[in-house]
């Protein structure tokens, strides 16, 4: 069987995300979330310098061996003592809230999200951010530089700088007083980040006036830096992509041009279709023909520095014999190696299906034993956790859920390091992993797991399975109802917010 080989992933796999990059420069751009995200499809925009590191949030230098660089980006207010415009956190920090891989949790949910920003608040940013006047966690943007992850999806476009290029621009960026201020129309965040990307590579970031009205976005900049990045070689240019951490909080949404949403989303469409029907030609036409593109594709297109390297290989080769043929059979091989490379981290259709034949009969004895109620408690498992548990630390310093299950407390592991020890529940580890797997497996293409991560999930769920879970596992009151024994009514205002979400997305 096809999925076998890829298996042997779960070997060579450690950890739940991609070990971290080490691109000199990347274009963060994070996907849209909320009813900002529903209604205007922008997203955010960060700098990742992995050759500049920082001493506190506001103060750059270059870094020592073993420091692995900052994120750097602006809010309109951090809520610090001062007025900065822009703050740096570690690269772990901004997408996690952690600081050393192992700590990256395997759900989240938003009070784990809200311990983990305080928790390293406490820890590392409160000379910068103190508490507020009750002694309590402050409000401010400085939240948003945290745990990045958690909510959104984060595409990074990496590029290859020197140690002289590094130095001119920390020269030049800490010679400009920290205090300029945030401006949705003219000085936002993708206005920022394009500003850092053309003082290391002049005129590589751009907006994008025709489609997105003068004012520049996420998705213009990326677009603009990927085109002048994918032409010059040795930069070494590729994408790698951040995926949201499992757990309740929404997906977020694909980043978009204005133009885009416009003939796109249900939200602009009826009204114009209703209104002003010639609108919708002439905004797909402009989207089409002048800014078209997508960033999911990009990522796939240079995945990984092995495979950008074999596309520029192809492509040059291709020019030097003036265009393809037929026999050309270095780029034939080249093609094949980027196809191998895709399968070992997208997986094929094939690797996929053959994974939900192999987790079909597993689901369904984990529902005839009673570890589900149902099928549809394996879909609110995530929310029901929630609902009835509060996150804490283990004795080592690991994210932990202290959760009521049915009247009785219990404790339950987070991360890899800690989801399958002692002190770990196992029934609900096991639930966790599972529910887990099982909403990879449900999803879209775009927003699952990459193969390797999820290999990692498939192998903690065989751990937690050996030898034999069922007899293992404490015996269950069939009769008991649900995960929750009296679950939380649905509020009006929730239900009219899943209404709109459905009828406008």
């Amino acid at each position: 069987m096809r999925m076998k080989k890829y298996l042997l992933l779960l070997i060579i796999s450690l950890f739940f995300v991609p070990s971290v990059v080490r691109a000199d420069v990347s274009l963060l751009v994070l996907e849209a979330v909320g009813m900002a995200g529903e209604y205007t499809g922008s997203g955010h925009t960060a700098i990742y310098l992995s050759n500049i590191c920082a001493d506190d949030p506001v103060t750059l230098r270059l870094c020592n061996n073993g420091e692995l660089g900052v994120v750097i980006s602006n809010y309109p207010s951090f809520g610090d003592k001062g007025s900065a415009e822009w703050m740096a956190v570690p690269l772990l920090a901004y997408l996690y809230g952690v600081e050393n891989e192992n700590e990256i949790p395997l759900y989240a949910n938003g009070e784990v999200r809200n311990f983990v920003r305080e928790t390293y608040r406490q820890r590392r940013l409160r000379g910068f951010i103190p508490d507020d006047a009750a002694g309590t966690m402050p409000k401010g943007g400085w939240k948003m530089m945290l745990t990045a992850a958690f909510n959104r999806d984060v595409y990074s476009f990496n590029v290859q700088t020197t140690v002289e290029e590094d130095a001119k621009f920390l020269k030049e960026f800490n010679s400009v007083p920290n205090n300029g201020k945030f401006n949705s129309f003219s000085r936002n965040c993708a206005d920022f980040a394009k500003r850092l990307i053309n003082a290391y590579f002049p005129g590589a970031a751009k907006r994008d006036v025709l489609n997105d009205f003068g004012i520049t976005t996420p998705k213009a900049v990326a677009r603009s830096f990927s085109g002048y990045a994918s032409g010059r070689p040795e930069r070494l240019f590729h994408i790698n992509k951040y995926t949201q951490i499992s757990g309740p909080i929404w997906r977020s949404f694909d980043n978009r041009n204005f133009t885009e949403m416009a003939f796109k989303s249900k939200k602009y469409v009826i009204p114009s279709l209703i209104f002003k029907p010639s609108l919708i030609p002439i905004f797909a036409g402009t989207y089409l023909l002048t800014g078209r593109f997508d960033i999911h594709n990009a990522y796939k297109e240079f995945a990984t520095p092995r495979i950008a390297q074999l596309n520029m290989d192809r492509r040059l080769s291709s020019e030097k014999r003036g265009g393809p043929s037929a026999d050309d059979s270095p780029n034939n091989k080249n093609v094949d190696k980027i196809e191998v490379e895709r399968a070992s981290l997208f997986g094929t259709k094939q690797i996929w299906k053959e994974y939900r034949a192999a987790f079909a009969p597993i689901m369904r004895n984990a529902i005839a034993q009673g570890l589900f109620q149902d099928a549809k408690e394996v879909q609110t498992f995530y929310r029901d956790l929630e609902l009835n548990s509060e996150p804490a630390h283990d004795k080592d310093g690991f994210l932990i859920l202290k959760v009521n299950y049915y009247g009785e407390d219990r404790s339950l592991g987070i991360t890899h390091i800690n989801i399958a020890d002692d002190h770990s529940d196992r029934e609900l580890a096991l639930k966790l992993m599972l529910a887990k797997i099982n909403a990879d497996l449900i999803a879209a293409e775009k927003d699952r797991s990459s193969l390797q991560e999820f290999s990692n999930s498939w192998r903690l769920m065989r751990q937690l399975s050996t030898p034999d879970p069922w007899t293992s596992l404490p015996k269950v009151d069939r009769s008991r109802g649900r995960f929750l024994k009296t679950p939380p009514k649905t509020t009006t205002k929730r239900k009219f917010e899943l209404f709109v979400r459905a009828i406008t997305h």
